[in-house]
């Protein structure tokens, strides 16, 4: 009986080198996975965004029987999607400028971006054409991250599908 008594007594928890122990696992653990979470932009993240951003496009211009451009400013890192004005491939200066206009991510720029129509452009303005009869301007995106590594969509022009691949220039 005084056994079990003296266990009652007894303070349950940890001690202080326990707790040490502990707080220098969870440091280590995510120190590690810290590389793997990136709070701000990745590559992969934003090629998926622009991926959607194409597919939305796409079924858009064909849906609604309008064409659409992608318009992509490469020296503010902006892209956003408007109803082409004109039937010109080449003029995109009346289409309007959209309230929402979508942001790369800190650190991911428009490397370059080549079209049928501009060739390849690394600085202003260029944009896709998305056709209402279900066909894409040839469109070549390369994004960049701060470590210089490169990630290019190729736009498959009758399907829409995007090749996504490493690449370097």
């Amino acid at each position: 009986m005084t056994d079990s008594l003296k266990r009652r007594d007894c303070v349950a928890g940890f001690s202080f080198a326990e707790l040490i122990a502990i707080v220098f696992i969870l440091t280590l653990m995510a120190a590690i996975a810290y590389p793997y979470i990136r709070f701000g932009g990745d590559l992969k993240t934003s090629s998926r965004q622009l991926i959607a951003t194409i597919q939305y496009a796409y079924s858009s211009a064909e849906s609604e029987k309008q064409p659409y451009r992608i318009h992509y400013d490469l020296d503010y890192g902006e892209y956003w999607i408007a109803p082409a004005a004109t039937l010109k491939d080449d003029d995109a200066s009346k289409d309007a400028k959209p309230n929402k206009i979508r942001r790369l991510p800190e650190g991911i720029s428009f490397s370059k971006i080549e079209t049928l129509h501009f060739g390849a452009v690394s600085d202003g303005r260029a944009f896709t054409h998305f056709y209402p009869i279900g066909r894409v301007e040839p469109t070549t995106i390369y994004l960049q991250n701060k470590d210089n590594e490169l990630l290019s969509l190729s736009i498959n022009p009758l399907t829409a599908r995007v090749t996504v691949g490493s690449d370097v220039e």
